[in-house]
């Protein structure tokens, strides 16, 4: 899940611990023994990581793709399919997002406050490492809104608040803003929903909130302050700062976009900018910047990708919030935090690129599989049922 944050291009491993795994699965023959509801709760996310790996194979060799992306979807596609007939422990879940979090919590406050990093991260850039980051907050929350155990429910809230200060210390304003939103939302409900049953409960969580908020809210001044420069700068007709480029890279997407719908424009999309550059459609700061990406997963994706792309993306987004909402009703664990990284990929998507690197893609599938893939028998609250469903 996310071991392979902590190693120089650990994502790279990912394929191989896979095929290892195949090797054992396909030795063991474990699909014998899973329930054909739980088949029926999983495949279509299966068949949609698949068609993904299909989408990026045809770019590939038709428009010279992304082979990181390539590698990613294919190796995850074979999991997947190993996945369906898997059943995760919850113990196992709360151990792996617990030590995950730990170690998020360390990497941040080491970098910020002993080797006085600007933006806190490790190996990877601050974005996507604040993507996998918010991803650990976001099961770390809801691990604590459902956890019975007291001693279980402190630690987790205690890794959530911490959780919620290292994604402080990355600075990054596309995942702050819609892990927040959700933290916030899944607060209040609890706040409104025991404001009378237990009045001593409301007011701590209430403080420890405005203190981690307070916290927050100081450590990110200056990407706040930078965020008002930005929209001062794009009032003044100046789109040249951090805002004002990315809408010139959203405005030379939407009309890239519509050059090549069907296939996309792959590793073409370069020219194709510069293109629009000399024509004087994108200001000459952005020109000089000569994106990678477009800082928008969604016209990234159209562009690159075609409409076959953007449908792929859609479709991992949207599928496991369906399959959570049919099968996984009343587990308020896999729904809160199947919803709640859904949302918060989705949001960070309008800003950022999460799909297209490998370790931020691991982690969103790998999650969606391992939700999927808890024991219901675990869950007293779960609507998978092992009946007809």
């Amino acid at each position: 899940m996310t071991g392979m944050w902590w190693i120089p291009e650990g994502d790279k491993y990912v394929p191989a611990i896979i095929l290892v795994l195949l090797g054992y699965f396909i030795a063991s023959k474990c699909w014998r023994s899973t329930h054909r509801e739980q088949k029926r709760a999983k495949t279509p996310f299966s068949l949609v990581v698949a068609s993904t790996a299909i989408v990026c194979g045809a770019g590939y060799l038709l428009k010279d793709g992304n082979i990181s992306e390539l590698r990613t979807f294919s190796a995850l596609s074979v999991y997947s399919g190993m996945s369906i007939c898997m059943v995760l422990t919850l113990k196992s879940w709360r151990t792996v997002i617990l030590l995950s979090g730990a170690g998020f919590i360390a990497v941040c406050f080491y970098q910020s406050f002993i080797n006085d990093v600007a933006r806190a991260h490790l190996n990877y850039n601050p974005i996507p490492f604040a993507t996998g980051l918010a991803t650990v907050l976001i099961s770390s929350l809801f691990l604590a809104v459902t956890s019975a155990e007291l001693k279980l429910k402190l630690i987790a809230w205690t890794t959530t608040l911490l959780l919620f200060i290292a994604l402080a210390l990355t600075g990054t304003r596309g995942v702050v803003l819609p892990a927040t939103f959700i933290m916030g939302v899944t607060i209040t409900y609890l706040l409104f929903r025991h404001a009378r049953s237990n009045k001593l409960a409301v007011a701590g969580i209430g403080l420890t909130i405005i203190v981690a908020v307070a916290i927050g809210g100081q450590i990110l001044e200056k990407r706040i302050d930078a965020t008002v420069s930005d929209m001062a700068l794009i009032e003044a007709g100046d789109e040249t700062g951090s805002i004002g480029l990315r809408l010139q890279f959203w405005k030379a997407a939407l009309e890239m976009s519509t050059l090549e719908p069907l296939t996309g424009l792959g590793e073409s999309h370069k020219s194709s900018f510069q293109h629009l550059a000399d024509q004087g459609l994108v200001n000459q700061a952005a020109a000089n910047y000569a994106p990678y990406h477009y800082h928008n997963q969604y016209l990234d994706t159209l562009v690159k990708k075609g409409i076959p792309g953007l449908l792929a993306l859609l479709g991992l987004l949207l599928t496991p919030p369906l399959l959570a909402f049919k099968y996984f009703r009343r587990s308020k664990l896999v729904l809160g935090s199947v919803l709640g990284i859904t949302f918060m990929y989705a949001v960070a998507s309008l800003t950022d690129v999460p799909f297209n690197h490998p370790v931020t893609i691991n982690l969103f599938v790998l999650s969606m599989i391992s939700l999927l893939s808890l024991d219901s028998a675990a869950e007293p609250h779960s609507d998978l049922q092992r009946t007809t469903l």
